[in-house]
């Protein structure tokens, strides 16, 4: 709803001549994009995060769901390419362990629910 009235407040410039129309698509593009990007952002859950720790932990997809792509392109390739060692296996649990008890904020920097 900000979004409308900023818009709102953005037109009045406009016909008060204050912005130029140039600045003023400027000025909409931006908002409409901010709109679309809060939109897309659903919240992250935290229960759902460490249950996808426990049982995909070694495959990352934990870290996929808070937008850790490369924390979990790691735990992955690992996984895949090295599964039949039981060092690298071990160390990627150890990371998950460890991810699901300190990360409490998403990629983005929000906390989960």
């Amino acid at each position: 709803m900000d979004n409308i009235t900023d818009l709102e407040k953005l037109a009045d410039l406009k016909k008060k001549g204050v912005i130029t129309d140039a600045e003023f698509e400027e000025q909409k593009k931006v908002l409409l994009q901010n709109n679309l990007v809060n939109a897309a952002d659903t919240p992250k859950n935290r229960v759902v995060y460490i249950l996808l720790a426990l049982f995909l932990g070694s495959f990352g997809i934990h870290n996929f769901y808070a937008g850790y792509i490369g924390r979990g392109l790691a735990q992955l390739l690992i996984t895949l390419f090295l599964f039949w060692l039981i060092v690298p296996l071990f160390a990627v649990w150890i990371c998950v362990i460890i991810e699901m008890i300190f990360i409490d904020k998403y990629a983005k920097g929000v906390k989960f629910n």
